[in-house]
Formats: structure tokens, C-alpha cells, sequence
């Protein structure tokens, strides 16, 4: 714990930049698993949908409860910090690969029906949301204090509603990432430019099938 704690400090940029090097090496290892078109359709979708509803979180207090951002991590975008809609990035994909690997026990892709897909998704609400458990009490706590709760709760400072509030928000991005995902993936591959066997996808195996999104 002590050297979570310390890492940014000797790192130029703190913080900041420790971020952006999670989410760059992030946005690589999506692109790895998911192809660059998919990648960038989850981050849209992620940084959209999280920044939207951290907007409304900092202007009404009504989804994670009473808050507001310090100057710790750097510009705001409205009320929220633009490193924020990142950092969703990264723990969205995150528990987006944990969820797969759980129930499927691959990295990437959707086997089964419409109640997998919810049932995905949940899985990986409740994933990123106990990431959070230990996240959030460091960042808003005294040492980093890159939010403030106004009204402080019973877990170390934090208030319960802001779980719920990110397992609200965390479904409604994976369930918008999944969709895509099941739209894309149920539409035929391109014909290959010649009939020979070796040229023909070998698998319908939702891994398989990243290269062709």
C-alpha cells in the first residue's frame, strides 16, 4: 500500500501522468484483444456516458451523493476533471476483460443469449464498483483529496450512495459497450477474396471474430 501511495510522487506529473500512461497502455491492450474500431467505439461510449453522469453527480449530488473535484487532477470539462472520463476507460475495460474471463473464460467477445449478455453486464457493474472500494477511499482521502464529500459517509469518509451510484452507471456503460459488441459481432464476416479453404475464418469463436470488427 505504501508504495500505491508514493508511485506518483516520483513520477513527473504525479498523478496526471500516471493515468495517462495506464490509459494508454489500456487503450493498446483493448486494441489487442478488441481491434481498433471496437476499442474506440468502448471508449466513446465509456467516456460519454461517464462523464455525463459525473456531471450530473457534481451539479445535483443526487447519484453518488454530495461532492465536488479539487484542482488535483488538473482541467475540468464543466464540473468534472477531463482525466476522469479516462480513468473510467480504464477500469470499465478492466472489468469488462475480469467479467469475460469469470464467466466465459475468455478475454473478450459475448457466447450465449440476451440473460448472458445482463448477466455480463452485472457482473462487470459489481467488478468495477469494488475496484472503487479502494479507490476511492485513497483519492478522496487526505493525501490525494481530488474530490471532497460534502457530507462524509461511513466508509472511510465515503457514502454508500456513491456505490450505488456506480453500479448505476457502470451497467449503463457495459450494457451500451456489450450491445454494440453483439450488434458487431452478429454481422457476417467479408467474403474472403478467394474461395480456397485456407483463406476461410476457421472458427466462429467470439475471440475469432475481433479482427473482423
Amino acid at each position: 500500500m505504501r508504495s500505491l501511495l508514493t508511485a506518483p510522487a516520483v513520477i513527473p506529473g504525479g498523478l496526471n501522468t500516471l493515468t495517462v500512461i495506464v490509459l494508454l497502455l489500456t487503450l493498446w491492450h483493448a486494441s489487442q484483444v478488441l481491434g481498433v474500431r471496437r476499442t474506440l467505439a468502448f471508449f466513446a461510449i465509456t467516456a460519454v456516458t461517464s462523464w455525463l453522469f459525473e456531471e450530473l453527480g457534481v451539479s445535483t449530488g443526487l447519484i453518488y451523493g454530495p461532492y465536488h473535484y479539487t484542482s488535483t487532477l488538473g482541467p475540468l470539462l464543466g464540473s468534472v476533471p477531463v482525466l476522469i472520463p479516462l480513468a473510467w476507460f480504464v477500469l470499465v475495460y478492466t472489468s469488462y476483460g475480469l467479467a469475460n474471463l469469470i464467466a466465459d473464460r475468455l478475454p473478450g467477445g459475448i457466447a450465449g443469449g440476451g440473460r448472458h449478455l445482463i448477466g455480463l453486464v452485472l457482473l462487470g457493474a459489481l467488478l468495477i464498483t469494488a475496484l472503487d472500494l479502494v479507490v476511492d477511499p485513497i483519492l478522496s482521502g487526505p493525501i490525494f483529496r481530488a474530490w471532497v464529500w460534502e457530507t462524509a459517509g461511513p466508509y472511510y469518509g465515503v457514502p454508500i450512495q456513491n456505490y450505488v451510484g456506480w453500479i448505476v452507471t457502470a451497467f449503463m456503460v457495459h450494457l451500451l459497450c456489450r450491445s454494440l459488441e453483439r450488434r458487431a459481432m452478429a454481422q457476417p464476416a467479408a467474403r474472403p477474396s478467394t474461395t480456397h479453404p485456407a483463406a476461410r475464418p476457421s472458427t466462429t469463436h467470439p475471440g475469432a471474430l475481433a479482427a473482423h470488427v
